[in-house]
């Protein structure tokens, strides 16, 4: 829950000078009265005691007269030295001598008045310690007996009258009679008025008003009475300037004012001017003065009431050291030793709050425990003092759970409340207390009796505060987060729109810069957020997270409760996530999390919940990505959440829960049995601890029966399906139907129920889930996340009805049902694409619908994959099933006779990887033309993006938070940078004439690629091989208008399917034994070409011939050029190569083509880029470190610069990688000879090796390279791709494609050493010979005859009659 509740059991913690206000930090006067009644004692008395005893000679001690005034000045001397040493003993001595001296002057004494005067002063003074009414009544009948015997005008009657209003007024806080406070204030005014200006006792007067109104302020809450009782003390303390005695009286009261004032307005400066007053009053009051230890106590609760507001911890730490400086001054018989302790107390729980000492948290128990046994049943602080022992329990609860403090934390508010009967002022706090605690027992219990009672308790809490009440906005609060409780776990509307009501009200109450604004926004915004998770209103969402960084603003670093806003900011963030998919949220959540546990460090009371809220988010952003480490994270930062959950802690099954559902994950991803089994143990045993009628126990039988039903998965057993069952039904049947989670539990019955069905074969099974997930689905609002989950699931359940039954009605439903499960754009892209995949399962060959569930999954593979992530993790998405996705939509779009869509779905679903490459780095020069703001604003996104792309995001267990916090922060800004990408795209898309920008190619578009000869795309699939052929016609000269005409043929293969297994792992052997004998360029005579006739051959007659028939080519000494597209495992086979390589009838692809490869149509599109001067750059390795030598890399460079001017050329041997990098953004043709290495978990990794180590895929790929033409890898491996994802065609071959070169020769597997020279002779010869440069440059060749270069180098190689091995791996990629 997120509620931070107003008052959660903070009982009366009261400073020692208030015996009745819930407040913490309220200061009135040292001794539990207003300073001023000190004043008024001094004033009143006339003469001290030491006048008293110099007098002259005693008349006779018979005397009654001389009696009196002798018992008198006795009471004096112990009054005197009471105030000294807190000895309760001399106070009471002293007012028995004052009774006996005011008997011995009984009306019609003219000096009975200074007697009545002095004994009431005495029992007033005890009744502050002891608390005993029989004092407070005696008190008040004195001062008006007093005031009967001065009538008007003595001189003496503005004080007695003063006196006893403030006798009234205490009275009042005991009682709560209002007449008593009415009566005082008129008192006080009457006696004001009486008070001349020039009155030396004015001052006091000024003071006694201005007490008495700042009391009815705290009881009416009217703030005139507030700004009265300051603007009073203020002109007290002009009427005491240095040195008056009783200066530092004014200050103390004044200061109490300004911190009242405080906590109604936040303003700070009055803040500061408390504490500055404070800090005054003690340097005037020094030691040994009387009252010396109580101003600095009254410093120390401002100094704490400062650390609440801005938390920083010095105030708090001077606080502490301040009340143990109090205590020490204050011995076991000091009468304020209590109240000193309490104040000690208070502070030591602060402090725990912040810190999670826990030897803090039981010192202020025990001292709690202290003070309580100080004050008897009669003390007026009794209950107050029950109150700050009650609120030590409950924390001490909230930390170990041990019911035994929850239990007496009851008891202790029952007992207080018949402490303070209607109707005592302080009622409404204690019994909002008893609320709060009953309210929690009943979330640990169930027991409906108990939210109920919680429930009434705060209603009548808040008629006790009208509206004017400081306390109402608190009391408003707990009953609305109590509402909210009960709806979280019966559902009733009302109850919520209510709590929502209530909220609004209490922020109303709490204008800025209230101190408790940010507490009433994170409630209020709690509330929200849970409507919006029932109905879907996304104003809702939007307010709650506008309210939760208003509240966040509020608590600046350092204060106290910035970690609670910052974890409920996080919360709701993750939350919008959640329901639309935005990367930022999460990411910005996760941020927050971090924050706020970076601010619990151990033990923190609340470090566990931090942990877990964290644990939550990373979840996650694994469920959307897919990292491990996210998991693995994820998993140690739950378990570190248990163990700070001891058994009896009330939120231990929660961490329990937690823990087991990742176990649970891991064990779906790894397979691993122990993670499954210690998830079961964990649920069982978090079970155990939530009993009916917990209202959280439907849900932990529900996480129970997942384990088990993921168990059945795995292992089969039956027992564990119908144990799964069993509790999904125990859990719907206990949990209300109004209840918002129940759509979750209906789905996972009927999870578990199609599995029974499909043992079971009952129809009657499989009606129940297709009525389960229909109930599941209607209550969902509109554009929820799990729309796409269950749409699924229902899906599933209809195909399965048509399975069993053949209606076609089930079938369309199903369609239906998929359909709205893709469509679904709140959901995760993950999970729409699953969807997506299963919905173009079902209807292939079933259903219309094929086509369209095709494109939509292949629409999806960017999202996957997005532009924001690094190039690891954008392999690692395309990895997860997409792969042969592309080359069934088109094989589907075939069988429709849809050949030009079969194109363009294999373009749009291929090689996604290189196109969102290609899309950073297309010129833009029309768009500059026409908007050049977002011409600029797309180049500087895309080469933020490209950069980002290459950044390293690995991670380790034992990196620090900071650096974990770096790196997602650095994530969070490239997910908005993808965002803001997309955005800018849309953006171009609405101008005329740029509707496709960057879209995926038409038909239309990529026919220019099959100007210089046609294009063959192989599409392998799993429903059957075809060969599909691109060709133009009418193309006429260039700069003819006519017309462009394209045909598409469709050459079956469905006889080669049933060889693809056998040729692709034959081939696949071969390779690897060949390379676990050479590994790099070396000698090779392994005999294998009986494999590659067989191989060769197949691929000839099923693939190769049909094509070469169906374009009428005759063999050719000049033959045509032609592409081949190849997808899935085509793309391991040497096609370029096929033939019968037979002695008796020789033929093969050479006599009719010149072979080409391109991984999409899409790059064989653009110009030749054409630069001057001509640059080429030669890379030779003849001897790298750890590898293998390569001495005929000399010869080879030898026959380049037999051919290449030695002005154009680079030449680079034994080269740093770094050197390499800085010529290769000029050269036109770049020739490397060296060996290469393919990395098969990580493509991106694969390099050509150099005389300082790799150059990999990534960073070629991070080089500009505008002048690229032909790239020639005399290198291993360099063709190799990625088994896992064929369709995306990541090796280095392809890279220098897109990186921008336009042609590229590389190798499938490793080549023979000496051969390197004789092909690059042969190939450079033919490139640069005589007659046949291009343009002006007489020395530039001409790279689009790369191709044929190749195919002439590699027949000279034939013709010596090599192995096949040393001759079939070089090939021709691009133009």
């Amino acid at each position: 829950m997120d509620y931070n509740q107003d008052t959660p059991l903070k009982y009366d913690q009261t400073s020692e000078y208030k015996p009745s206000d819930p407040a913490p930090g309220e200061i009135l006067d040292p001794d539990g009265q207003t300073s001023e009644q000190h004043d008024a004692v001094a004033r009143e008395d006339g003469d001290d005691e030491n006048s008293q005893m110099h007098n002259p000679p005693l008349p006779d001690r018979r005397d009654p007269t001389i009696r009196s005034d002798s018992l008198r000045n006795m009471a004096n001397k112990l009054m005197g030295r009471f105030q000294q040493s807190g000895k309760l003993s001399d106070l009471n001595n002293a007012v028995t001598l004052y009774r006996g001296a005011l008997k011995l002057r009984p009306m019609p004494n003219p000096d009975r008045f200074a007697f009545i005067k002095a004994l009431a002063d005495a029992l007033r003074t005890r009744y502050q310690l002891l608390g005993q009414q029989e004092d407070l009544v005696a008190v008040i009948s004195l001062y008006r007996e007093a005031l009967e015997l001065l009538p008007a005008p003595h001189p003496h009657r503005s004080a007695t009258m003063s006196s006893l209003g403030t006798a009234l007024t205490t009275r009042f806080r005991y009682l709560g009679q209002h007449e008593d406070l009415e009566e005082a204030v008129s008192l006080h005014r009457e006696a004001l008025e009486l008070s001349p200006i020039s009155d030396y006792e004015r001052s006091s007067n000024l003071c006694s008003l201005a007490n008495t109104l700042l009391t009815r302020f705290e009881q009416s809450g009217q703030h005139d009475d507030l700004e009265a009782s300051i603007s009073l003390h203020r002109k007290a303390l002009e009427l005491r300037p240095p040195p008056h005695p009783h200066r530092s009286v004014s200050l103390d009261n004044l200061a109490v004012a300004l911190l009242t004032r405080f906590e109604q307005s936040c303003q700070h400066e009055d803040l500061e001017a408390a504490i500055s007053f404070h800090r005054e009053v003690l340097e005037l009051r020094p030691a040994p003065h009387p009252h010396h230890s109580s101003s600095m106590s009254n410093l120390a609760v401002a100094l704490l009431r400062r650390f609440e507001q801005l938390g920083q911890h010095e105030d708090l730490e001077t606080a502490i050291s301040l009340q143990r400086q109090v205590i020490e001054l204050r011995p076991a018989s000091h009468s304020h030793r209590p109240s000193s302790m309490a104040q000690l107390a208070i502070a030591l729980l602060t402090r725990f709050e912040q810190l999670g000492q826990h030897e803090d948290l039981e010192a202020a128990i025990s001292l709690q425990r202290e003070i309580l046994q100080l004050r008897p049943v009669s003390h007026p602080y009794r209950a107050a003092s029950i109150g700050n022992l009650a609120a030590a329990l409950w924390k001490r609860f909230e930390q170990l759970g041990q019911n035994e403090d929850l239990e007496e934390v009851i008891s202790l508010s029952l007992e207080a409340l018949e402490l303070q009967a209607a109707p005592h002022p302080g009622r409404y706090a204690l019994i909002s207390n008893l609320a709060n605690a009953l309210r929690t027992r009943f979330e640990q219990t169930g027991e409906h009796a108990d939210v109920e009672a919680a429930i009434s308790l705060h209603r009548e809490v808040l008629d006790l505060c009208p509206s004017s009440h400081p306390c109402r906005a608190a009391a408003i609060s707990n009953l609305a987060s109590t509402l909210w409780i009960r709806f979280e776990q019966l559902g009733q509307q009302e109850e919520l729109e209510e709590g929502i009501s209530l909220h609004r009200e209490a922020l109303e109450l709490r204008p800025a810069p209230h101190p408790d604004r940010s507490t009433s926004l994170n409630n209020l915004a709690a509330a929200l957020k849970t409507r919006f998770d029932q109905s879907g209103h996304h104003e809702d969402l939007e307010a709650a997270i506008s309210m939760h960084r208003e509240a966040l603003q509020l608590r600046p670093t350092p204060h106290p409760r910035r970690s609670v806003s910052l974890d409920s900011l996080g919360n709701a963030l993750c939350r919008r996530f959640m329901r639309l998919g935005q990367h930022e949220d999460l990411d910005e959540g996760i941020s927050m999390h971090r924050e706020a546990l970076e601010l619990r460090h151990a033990p923190h009371p609340d470090r566990s919940a931090s942990l877990t809220n964290l644990s939550a988010a990373i979840e996650s952003r694994f469920e959307q990505s897919g990292q491990p480490q996210d998991l693995e994270a994820a998993i140690s930062l739950y378990r570190e959440a248990l163990e700070l959950r001891p058994a009896a802690d009330p939120l231990q099954p929660i961490s329990l829960n937690n823990l087991a559902n990742v176990l649970l994950i891991r064990s779906m991803q790894s397979g691993k049995q122990e993670d499954l089994e210690e998830g079961i143990s964990l649920h069982r045993k978090a079970l155990e601890q939530i009993p009916v009628p917990h209202p959280r126990r439907p849900i932990f039988l529900n996480n129970l029966a997942n384990a088990l039903f993921t168990r059945y998965e795995q292992a089969g057993q039956h027992v564990d399906l119908q144990a799964a069952i069993s509790l999904y039904q125990e859990a719907i049947a206990i949990q209300p139907t109004s209840n918002p989670e129940r759509h979750m539990l209906l789905n996972n019955l009927a999870t578990a129920l199609i599995e029974l069905f499909r043992r079971s074969r009952q129809y009657e099974d499989l009606k129940e889930v297709i009525s389960v997930l229909s109930q599941s689905l209607d209550s969902l609002v509109a554009g929820h996340p799990l729309i796409c989950r269950i749409s699924e699931n229902l899906g599933e359940a209809f195909m399965e009805a048509y399975s069993h039954t053949d209606d076609t009605t089930y079938l369309h439903k199903a369609m239906d049902a998929y359909r709205n499960a893709v469509a679904c754009e709140a959901a995760p892209a993950s999970e729409r694409f699953g969807a997506a995949k299963v919905w173009a399962t079902h209807a292939e060959s079933k259903h219309d619908s094929a086509l369209d569930a095709y494109h939509a999954a292949i629409q999806l593979l960017p999202r996957l994959a997005m532009l924001g992530l690094d190039l690891p993790s954008r392999q690692q998405a395309l990895t997860a099933g997409s792969d042969g996705l592309a080359r069934e939509a088109a094989a589907c779009a075939i069988r429709l006779s849809q050949c030009e869509r079969a194109v363009e779905l294999l373009e749009e679903g291929r090689a996604v990887f290189w196109s969102q490459a290609l899309q950073l780095r297309t010129p833009m020069n029309d768009l500059r033309e026409v908007a050049p703001e977002l011409e600029e604003k797309l180049k500087r996104i895309s080469l933020s993006l490209e950069k980002g792309s290459l950044r390293d995001v690995s991670r380790q267990m034992s990196d620090s938070p900071q650096k974990v916090m770096s790196m997602e922060r650095e994530a969070s800004y490239f997910r908005r940078l993808n965002g803001e990408w997309l955005a800018a795209l849309e953006e171009v898309r609405q101008l005329e004439g740029f509707e496709n920008f960057l879209q995926a190619r038409r038909v239309s578009t990529l026919l220019g690629a099959t100007a210089k000869g046609p294009v063959v795309i192989l599409n392998a699939c799993n429903t059957g091989c075809a060969a599909l052929v691109k060709l133009i016609h009418g193309a006429t000269a260039p700069g003819s208008r006519a017309p462009f005409h394209s045909e598409s043929t469709v050459i079956p293969a469905d006889d080669l399917l049933q060889q693809m297994p056998v040729l692709s792992d034959t081939l696949r052997l071969f390779r690897e034994t060949l390379e676990s004998r050479v590994m790099v360029r070396a000698s090779v005579s392994v005999r294998s070409d009986d494999t590659f006739r067989y191989v060769l051959a197949m691929l000839w007659e099923s693939v190769v011939k049909p094509v070469i028939r169906s374009l009428g080519l005759e063999k050719s000494d000049a033959p045509p050029s032609l592409w081949w597209c190849p997808t899935g495992p085509f793309a391991f086979l040497p096609i370029h190569a096929a033939g019968m390589h037979t002695v008796e009838e020789p033929e093969s692809i050479f006599d009719y083509v010149v072979s080409s490869y391109t991984p999409t149509i899409t790059a064989l599109l653009g110009h030749m880029p054409h630069s001057r001067p001509f640059k080429m750059m030669a890379v030779i390795q003849p001897k790298t470190p750890g590898q293998s030598p390569l001495p005929y890399t000399i010869d080879e460079l030898r026959r380049i610069e037999g051919h290449v001017p030695v002005e154009e050329l680079v030449r680079l041997e034994s080269a740093t990688v770094k050197e390499v990098i800085s010529h290769l953004p000029t050269a036109d043709i770049a020739h490397f000879a060296c060996h290469g290495q393919q990395h098969v978990r990580n493509p991106l990794e694969s390099a050509l090796i150099l005389q300082d180590g790799p150059l990999k895929v990534a960073q070629i790929m991070q080089q500009p390279i505008p002048n690229a033409l032909l790239a020639f890898l005399s290198a291993c491996e360099t063709a190799m791709g990625d088994e896992n994802l064929p369709d995306e065609m990541i090796h280095l071959g392809s890279t220098l494609l897109f990186a921008g070169f336009r042609g590229v020769v590389a190798t499938m597997w490793s080549i023979s050493d000496p051969d390197g020279p004789k092909v690059t002779d042969a190939f450079y010869g033919y490139l640069f010979r005589e007659g046949k440069s291009t343009g002006a440059d007489r020395s530039r060749p001409d790279t689009t005859e790369a191709a044929r270069a190749l195919h002439l180098a590699v027949a000279k190689l034939r013709f010596e009659n090599v192995p096949f091995v040393r001759w079939v791996p070089f090939i021709h990629l691009g133009i």
